[in-house]
């Protein structure tokens, strides 16, 4: 059966939002925030004193890059996203969430990156649970599809809670996730929730549980300027 919530309360997103801002563990301090640019390294008497050096240097690049050829196959996006940084404000990557009439039972939603890479941030499912609320869990995401160098799980990540509308209790379920080492995604991924049994969700959202993801792009090292 379907149960009513009061619409009258502030809407999931923005106690979501609320959520992420006084969260201390959520993105303070992360690398490519504000940090200064990459700068070159520019030292004219390595060039003067080292020629040698350096040409042998470039010489074993060479031999390496021809024998090892170039990726086939769209192996370029399956790069191990090492080094990359977190940059600019977080934003909705993804968010199923609607304001109608929900029920219990929520399949998992999935979701795509859209062959961009982001860093993730925060994720939240809601149980309402006929105003009972549940005691948290664990969320997370499972990539269905996307680089084989990024892990297939994501999670389970233990899960604090926020009231819902009326002050029921147990019914955002969020996890701030620390990017001091980034998270990346890129590809498609679905949301996971360790209590689907409770787990709200309604026929707006195709029955899927209602889940809300929070991202920062992902800057490969070499592009630390870049916002594609």
């Amino acid at each position: 059966m379907n149960d009513s919530q009061d619409r009258g309360a502030k809407s999931i997103d923005k106690i979501a939002q609320d959520i992420v801002d006084a969260d201390h563990s959520n993105g303070r301090g992360r690398p490519g925030k504000k940090g200064p640019k990459g700068r070159l390294l520019t030292r004219p008497a390595v060039w003067l004193a080292g020629f040698v050096v350096v040409a042998a240097i470039i010489g074993i690049v060479l031999s390496v890059t021809l024998k090892s050829g170039a990726p086939s196959g769209g192996a370029s996006t399956t790069r191990g996203f090492v080094g990359y940084v977190c940059q600019g404000h977080q934003f909705t990557l993804f968010n199923n969430i609607n304001a109608d009439a929900v029920s219990n039972g929520g399949s998992p939603p999935t979701f795509t990156t859209a062959g961009k890479a982001y860093c993730l941030m925060y994720i939240q499912t809601y149980h309402w649970n006929s105003g009972a609320g549940s005691p948290p869990g664990t969320v997370g995401l499972v990539r269905v599809s996307g680089p084989a160098a990024l892990p297939k799980y994501i999670g389970s990540l233990p899960a604090k809670s926020s009231p819902g509308s009326k002050g029921v209790p147990n019914v955002n379920w969020y996890v701030s996730v620390a990017i001091t080492k980034p998270v990346i995604l890129d590809g498609t991924y679905s949301c996971a929730d360790s209590d689907p049994s409770t787990w709200s969700s309604d026929k707006a959202s195709g029955n899927a549980g209602f889940c809300l993801v929070y991202a920062d792009l992902a800057i490969p090292p070499s592009k630390p300027g870049s916002t594609d």
